[in-house]
């Protein structure tokens, strides 16, 4: 296997998890309650391994959340090619009926 490919499968592969990891914060998030009482106004008290907060949670949701940007550029730029012949191909019929 190619290092390309190699390449192309670690990056789906996190993909999967850091979009699993925001899906699963972000409905957490939703349901959780907020306000006075729910440790969601304690400052400082939360680290990124404190996911009982809220805070922790929404530190976990944009973090994951960034990466999965920063993964969808990645695998653009390793499938540019790919993407551009799918457009070719996919604009070329109606070019041959003008």
């Amino acid at each position: 296997m190619s290092i390309k490919i190699r390449l192309k499968l670690v990056v789906d592969i996190m993909l999967f998890l850091a979009g699993l990891i925001s899906i699963v914060t972000g409905i957490t998030l939703l349901i959780l309650p907020s306000g006075p009482g729910t440790r969601a106004g304690l400052a400082g008290t939360s680290s990124i391994l404190d996911i009982t907060a809220r805070s922790g949670l929404r530190l976990w949701h944009n973090w994951s959340s960034l990466v999965i940007i920063a993964l969808i550029l990645l695998h653009l730029a390793l499938n540019w090619r790919v993407l551009l012949c799918y457009m070719k191909n996919a604009f070329r019929p109606a070019l041959r009926k003008l």
